[in-house]
């Protein structure tokens, strides 16, 4: 039987976390305040909220009290990790007001795994030692209460109240990638990110076709700054599971935002779906386009884009517009 994790996003604010056959789950909910530490024991570990500098940070032990690694994408300053949730983060540059987008934070939602799939995603894949509990979490901030403005301060975090979902594998059993990846994408680290942007892996599985593709194009993922935030994003083949159509999970790191592309008809004037599956060829552009032959005039990427191509017969950049949106300019057969 495949067993999956169904991440719902806002969903999990209320009780309805979990419940897929073979795995364990836990919701709950509560409220800290000033300097207070928070502890919630589920079965063999415990979830926690540790005071820390303007507010608190997410922390997990096994049942033993000993802390178990807990990873957050995107890869981010020790300041504005997930799982550091601080006043600041909710206020701009001059704390004088909220956070309209000057200050690259977290915001309401903190994703994260812990054990052993958080030790694969910072070992790029790989675990070593002990196979023990692993698993996933979303804690979502409700309501919260931050120190006064004062300009040029940083604001702390006096009062939180939040929900949890906890969902890992029944009877202690390691996460195995392979049944929602095929075997040359199946690294922990990548379907940890896939799942924590939403990707529902009981509809898509993440292929590993571009593995098998011309020299030089072998990458069973892409890493490019799509949305221009500085931050690399994920992009990663998939196929539906219903019919084998083939398409790309992109996942926006910034800010776990996922956007598919290829399920939704053709994407611009040239870009039937079904190339998705043709391309043996992939890789990141940067920087300017240049004219194509069948084309208007050349886009303004906000960030990077990828080139998806066929030996010698055609090639195609696919982007995001400034609206994140998946574009594509054809430059040429």
């Amino acid at each position: 039987m495949v067993m999956v994790w169904l991440w719902q996003g806002p969903a999990f604010a209320t009780q309805s976390c979990g419940g897929e056959p073979g795995w364990a789950s836990a919701w709950l909910d509560g409220r800290v305040q000033g300097a207070e530490p928070y502890r919630y024991d589920a079965q063999s570990f415990s979830f926690g909220l540790s005071p820390a500098a303007f507010g608190w940070r997410i922390e997990m032990q096994d049942a033993a009290g000993a802390a178990l690694p807990v990873f957050a994408a995107p890869l981010r300053p020790l300041e504005t990790k997930p799982t550091n949730i601080a006043g600041w983060h909710f206020r701009n540059l001059a704390n004088t007001g909220p956070n309209t987008g000057d200050v690259n934070a977290p915001q309401r939602q903190r994703r994260f795994t812990f054990g052993t799939i958080a030790q694969a995603a910072q070992n790029g894949g790989t675990t070593s030692g002990d196979e023990g509990l692993g698993g996933l979490g979303v804690l979502e901030i409700e309501e919260f209460t931050l120190t006064p403005v004062e300009t040029g301060a940083r604001a702390a975090m006096s009062d939180l109240r939040f929900s949890v979902c906890l969902i890992w594998r029944g009877g202690g059993e390691k996460l195995d990638p392979i049944v929602v990846a095929d075997p040359g994408v199946a690294f922990e680290n990548v379907i940890a990110n896939l799942i924590g942007c939403g990707l529902d892996v009981a509809i898509y599985k993440a292929s590993d076709r571009m593995t098998k593709g011309r020299e030089g194009g072998q990458a069973a993922f892409l890493e490019p700054d799509l949305d221009g935030d500085n931050i690399p994003d994920l992009v990663v083949p998939i196929t539906r599971r219903s019919d084998q159509a083939p398409g790309l999970a992109i996942c926006l790191l910034g800010d776990e935002t996922l956007v598919l592309a290829g399920f939704d008809g053709r994407i611009g004037r040239h870009l039937d779906p079904a190339y998705f599956g043709r391309a043996d060829y992939w890789a990141i552009h940067r920087g300017q386009v240049f004219q194509g032959a069948e084309e208007g005039p050349p886009p303004e990427l906000p960030g990077d884009a990828v080139l998806l191509a066929r030996q010698e017969a055609s090639s195609v950049l696919l982007f995001l517009d400034a609206d994140t949106k998946v574009s594509s300019y054809w430059q040429g057969d």
